[in-house]
């Protein structure tokens, strides 16, 4: 027996998180409303296996949490497993972004109400950030994955463009629901 390399053990442990592209949607959107997003939009090109674009207007990502917003671990919604208990929030674990960037490339553009700016950040497959840049967005975060590879890595991505289509309605509904009540 040997040990696999650890990109390869990334790419595994992320395909149990990242299981189609409308996992990627669905993580995208709880993000958006565990920051306290009332507008939520998600663009796609070629169904989502080209890019997938999630854009709020929550709370924004400090730049003090910058440097591990994409961590596999890393969470801001609890410290210890008591909390759990008491979870207010749809995600908690911090896995989606560091699974999502196994998979694609990663654009975050973030801004809180404190910042004078947005800044971009461009990410590798580790979930660290390779670079940033001023940019102009307003308060909030958007997410940006260009790839088109993304699919060959999903274990689950061989649907049919229209069930996909039919999965995001629901998807959106149920969140929109969820949220309402």
């Amino acid at each position: 027996m040997k040990q696999l390399p650890a990109a390869t053990v990334r790419l595994l442990s992320s395909s149990q998180i990242i299981t189609s592209v409308v996992s990627v949607v669905k993580e995208l959107i709880e993000n958006s409303l565990d920051a306290g997003a009332t507008s939520v939009d998600v663009k796609l090109e070629n169904y989502g296996f080209d890019k997938i674009e999630v854009r709020d207007n929550g709370e924004g990502i400090k730049a003090v949490d910058a440097p591990v917003m994409a961590m596999k671990y890393y969470t801001s919604k609890i410290n210890s497993h008591e909390d759990l208990e008491n979870l207010t929030t749809y995600g908690f674990r911090g896995e989606a972004l560091g699974s999502i960037c196994c998979v694609a490339e990663v654009l975050i553009t973030t801004r809180t109400a404190a910042d004078n700016f947005s800044t971009q950040y461009v990410l590798d497959g580790s979930g660290r950030i390779l670079s940033q840049k001023p940019s102009h967005l307003g308060q909030g975060k958007k997410v940006a994955l260009y790839t088109n590879i993304l699919y060959l890595f999903c274990l689950n991505c061989w649907f049919k463009k229209k069930k996909l289509l039919r999965e995001y309605k629901y998807i959106a509904l149920g969140l929109v629901l969820i949220k309402a009540s």
